[in-house]
C-alpha cells in the first residue's frame, strides 16, 4: 500500500486536506481533499493528475510571496485566510512531523481542514448501520451537509410533510430525537467508507 494512503483517505473522508511532505517540503502524496482546498474549492479536474499542475496548486496554498506561510515543525494550529476578495471562513492548517523519519523520504504530515466544506457520510454506511432506505440515507446526508427541511423537500420534489415523516424514521432507526443529534452523530460516522 503506498505510502500514508489509509491515513490520506481517512481525512479525505472527513472532508480534510492530507499532504505527505518530504524534507525539503516537496509533496510526496496529496489526497483529493488537499487538492479541491488548492483548487480554491472547486473540485479536482483531469488537470490534478498532472504533476505540474499538483505543483502549482500546492506552492499557491503552502507559500504566498515565495515565502512558506507555516514552518514544518511548527507545534501549532495555522490559520491561513483565504486570499478572495469576498470573505469566508477561513482555512486551518495542521503540520505534523513524522516521528520514526529517516533521512529521505516522508517527514510531515500536513492537515488542511477548510472550515466552510462539511464531510458527509457515505449512504452505504448509513444503510448498513442504522437500517435507513436509499431514500432516508440521502434525506440524512442532506442534512448533514447543512439543508434544510424545505430545501430537501423542494430538490426532491415531495412535501415538506413527506421529508418529515422521513425524517421521523431516520430518527427512530438512528435512536435521535433532534436534528442537531442527528446531525452530529453522522458527523461521527462520516469517516466510514
Amino acid at each position: 500500500m503506498p505510502l500514508g494512503k489509509p491515513l490520506l483517505d481517512a481525512l479525505d473522508r472527513l472532508g480534510y486536506g492530507g499532504i505527505v511532505l518530504d524534507g525539503s517540503g516537496q509533496a510526496l502524496r496529496v489526497n483529493q481533499s488537499a487538492l479541491r482546498i488548492a483548487n480554491g474549492g472547486a473540485a479536482p479536474d483531469a488537470s490534478s493528475a498532472d504533476p505540474n499542475w499538483r505543483s502549482t496548486k500546492l506552492k499557491a496554498l503552502l507559500y504566498s510571496h515565495e515565502r512558506p506561510r507555516f514552518r514544518t515543525d511548527q507545534d501549532d494550529w495555522v490559520v491561513l485566510p483565504h486570499e478572495q476578495s469576498e470573505p469566508s471562513r477561513p482555512l486551518i492548517l495542521r503540520s505534523l512531523p513524522i516521528e520514526e523519519r529517516g533521512t529521505s523520504g516522508p517527514q510531515t504530515v500536513l492537515i488542511l481542514v477548510d472550515l466552510s466544506a462539511t464531510p458527509r457520510p457515505a449512504s452505504r454506511s448509513l444503510q448498513k448501520i442504522f437500517g435507513l432506505t436509499p431514500t432516508e440515507a440521502r434525506l440524512a446526508i442532506a442534512m448533514a451537509g447543512g439543508e434544510s427541511l424545505e430545501e430537501i423537500a423542494e430538490a426532491t420534489d415531495v412535501t415538506i410533510g413527506t421529508v418529515r415523516k422521513q425524517l421521523a424514521s431516520v430518527f427512530v432507526k438512528t435512536d435521535t430525537h433532534r436534528q442537531s443529534e442527528l446531525v452530529a452523530l453522522l458527523a461521527r460516522v462520516s469517516i466510514l467508507p
